[in-house]
């Protein structure tokens, strides 16, 4: 049996994959299709920031993908996702169940 991507996890691929081509054509900024990037980035951004993380592995692909959007930022303006962070942390330290692991058992 394999194991189910989390969707946050498919989102968050694919938002590092837009970010690539993103960078790759900024300095086609005015185009019609670095906008229409720009826009599906951000709705990516918007769906993985509200998502509500209902496993452990959610909430460590939401967590790592905020602290590295924190690190790499200059302009000094991640207060909300330090606050999302820190949500995601509270909630999910309690309530998330923990991944399915198969330890004893099939012969694994």
């Amino acid at each position: 049996m394999s194991r189910q991507i989390p969707m946050v996890s498919v989102m968050v691929e694919q938002f590092r994959e837009m970010q690539l081509l993103l960078a790759d054509t900024i300095e086609q900024y005015e185009s019609p299709e670095f906008k229409a990037l720009d826009g599906r980035i951000a709705s990516v951004f918007d769906a993985i920031y509200r998502h509500e993380p209902r496993t452990v592995d959610e909430a460590h692909a939401m967590v790592r993908l905020f602290l590295e959007l924190i690190e790499n930022n200059d302009a000094g303006d991640s207060i909300h996702l330090i606050e999302r962070v820190r949500t995601i942390i509270d909630d999910c330290a309690g309530s998330c169940p923990p991944s399915m692991e198969i330890v004893y058992g099939a012969g694994i």
